[in-house]
């Protein structure tokens, strides 16, 4: 006999704190790009989000924009792709407050856009003790009110 499948779900609270924390993880990380590249390149920050699969397996996947800065036209964003090696070794340890501290990150996915670049982050997550429990929240057992 199978069980019944059992629907549960995550504190509102809890998902909105840690999109804020992966946010606040993926404009540090633009912010870093930003400083280690020439002038004419302009990194924003697109999207940042935290996932987080069975057991302890947790992830950010950031997604950039290398672009060119008004007033430089012939700025290569191509050289974009050689910063984000360097910033992803410096992020490593960075805290994501509530979900745990990058311990690691590759580029998934990088392609031309009207501007300049697109560039796709997966940056590894080591959950901390002090973090979230367990990846599942109990829904409330008591019966509902008639």
């Amino acid at each position: 006999m199978t069980t019944p499948y059992r629907k549960e779900v995550i504190p509102l609270f809890t998902v909105s704190y840690i999109h804020h924390s992966a946010r606040r993880t993926g404009e540090y990380l633009s912010s870093l790009l930003d400083s280690a590249t020439l002038h004419g390149v302009d990194f924003r920050l697109i999207s940042a989000d935290a996932h987080q699969g069975r057991g302890a397996a947790r992830w950010l996947d950031v997604e950039l924009h290398a672009t060119k800065e008004h007033g430089y036209p012939h700025a290569d964003t191509a050289e974009a792709l050689g910063a984000v090696e360097l910033t992803l070794d410096s992020v490593i340890g960075h805290e994501v407050q509530g979900f745990g501290s990058v311990a690691g990150g590759f580029l998934t996915d990088a392609h031309a856009i009207l501007e300049g670049l697109a560039l796709s982050l997966r940056l590894s997550v080591q959950a901390d003790t002090l973090g979230l429990p367990d990846s599942h929240f109990a829904l409330d057992s008591r019966d509902r009110a008639t």
